[in-house]
């Protein structure tokens, strides 16, 4: 099975696809930023799609075009950030856009706050988030500007999510009211590790494409 992945803002895609290949070994995975999602897509065959965070919207931003039969699994889904949508967000705007501001400024400190208050400090001193260069930072700023502007409906009914109850970035129990199929996992946050023990057991281990369990 071919697995897209696509990672959340400043998330390396190569840190989220280990995870996804410790969770389904028998698969290929290969992750994308974002911003590259449209690329990867066009460009090679995918058996299914996932989406972590950012990701996750990005997909939910697509889905009318992306073909029913190709399974899609959410992880910390977004439908809108911004707090002020009340679409399960708890980050105000003002908040987005000073990320924003302090991005252009002070890169490195942007990421180190997003980390901390993600649940995500291990990503603080790695390689690919110190990797610096104006295109890196285009990049990182157009993708904080559809945190600010994207709003989603919930997605197809075989699509999956799952999102932690204790999420500091995401209110999971408004968005199950947005999105009653959606999984919550108690005693966790916005890091995918734990999300990805419990997606796992919501697809069949197959070598084909196949659609998730119910």
């Amino acid at each position: 099975m071919n697995w897209l992945w696509i990672s959340g803002w400043a998330v390396p895609p190569s840190w989220l696809t280990a995870q996804a290949q410790a969770a389904w070994p028998e698969a290929r995975h290969v992750g994308v930023a974002p911003s590259a999602a449209a690329h990867a897509l066009t460009a090679e065959k995918f058996d299914a799609l996932g989406g972590y965070s950012l990701g996750a919207l990005w997909l939910l931003h697509q889905a009318k075009d992306i073909p029913s039969k190709i399974p899609v699994l959410l992880l910390a889904p977004i439908l809108a950030f911004a707090a002020e949508r009340n679409r399960g967000g708890r980050v105000a705007l003002a908040q987005l856009q000073l990320q924003r501001r302090r991005l252009r400024n002070q890169p490195a400190a942007a990421l180190a706050d997003f980390f901390q208050r993600a649940g995500l400090a291990e990503l603080i001193d790695s390689p690919e988030t110190k990797a610096w260069n104006s295109t890196r930072l285009a990049a990182l700023d157009e993708e904080l500007s559809w945190l600010e502007e994207w709003t989603a409906a919930p997605p197809p009914e075989h699509w999956r999510g799952v999102a932690g109850l204790d999420d500091s970035l995401l209110d999971a129990t408004l968005l199950k009211k947005l999105w009653p199929a959606l999984r919550l996992v108690p005693n966790t946050g916005h890091s995918p590790g734990p999300l990805f023990k419990r997606g796992e057991r919501l697809f069949i281990n197959c070598d084909e494409p196949c659609y998730p369990e119910f």
